[in-house]
């Protein structure tokens, strides 16, 4: 398990830096809104200091841009990890019609309900209760996560089944892998934005640029995680349905 772990670390962070140079169209999809993003940003004066940033966080025009960003993040995760699929599996990352659409809208649908089950009952338990109830809810919603990458991939083989019974020794590394992507991105993501305050604009603009592409590499590794966390789990059910 160590060794796979390592092994896919290596190969998560090789991805997610090598898409920049054989697939540059796929980051493109975050990386283009996230620059708009930071352009408003500069020309409403965000980055003159840290009363404007905080006075201008919420600012319509902004959120307006940020809401393309964040489609275009979520879009990037699954764009970077079907590139990877179909650089090893064959077909083509961006022709949605090679999906098996049944497992990854039910996959995901799942995944979101039984994560929403513990929902009902806030309001009759305690604030320990309701966390414990949404941990396990949250774990038994897991395996659905699964399910949907496999539509995702074209994987059209597996069932809910496969999903719920032979997922579980995978999670944990899916889990992980995916911290190890956004996590470090995402700190030096804020801390771009806290070093821009305040400087000069050259400054400011050099620091922005670089973090569209903090952005990109945190889209591309999470989706390189979820690639070699299913390309794991996809060699089991296939060699056991052999």
């Amino acid at each position: 398990m160590l060794k796979l772990v390592w092994h896919s670390l290596i190969e998560q962070y090789r991805k997610g830096f090598a898409l920049f140079i054989v697939g540059p169209l796929v980051l493109a999809l975050i990386i283009i809104p996230e620059f708009a993003q930071h352009v408003v940003e500069i020309q409403i004066g965000m980055f003159d200091s840290r009363e404007a940033a905080r006075a201008l966080g919420n600012d319509p025009t902004r959120w307006a841009f940020g809401y393309v960003k964040l489609a275009g993040l979520v879009l990037t995760f699954f764009a970077a990890a079907r590139f990877w699929w179909t650089r090893e599996q064959g077909g083509t990352w961006w022709d949605v019609r090679q999906m098996h659409w049944p497992n990854f809208i039910i996959g995901a649908a799942l995944f979101i309900g039984i994560g929403m089950l513990a929902e009902p009952f806030k309001a009759y338990v305690g604030t320990t209760p309701f966390m414990l109830l949404q941990i396990f809810v949250s774990l038994l919603s897991l395996p659905m996560l699964f399910y949907a990458l496999s539509g995702l991939f074209g994987d059209g083989p597996v069932t809910i089944k496969q999903a719920m019974t032979r997922s579980w020794a995978y999670l944990p590394l899916l889990l992980l892998l995916l911290a190890a992507g956004f996590a470090p991105a995402q700190i030096l993501h804020g801390l771009n934005h806290s070093w821009a305050l305040g400087q000069p604009p050259a400054l400011v603009w050099a620091l922005m640029i670089f973090d569209s592409l903090v952005v990109g590499l945190l889209a591309s590794l999470v989706g390189s995680a979820m690639y070699v966390a299913y390309a794991a789990f996809h060699c089991r059910p296939h060699k056991e349905n052999a």
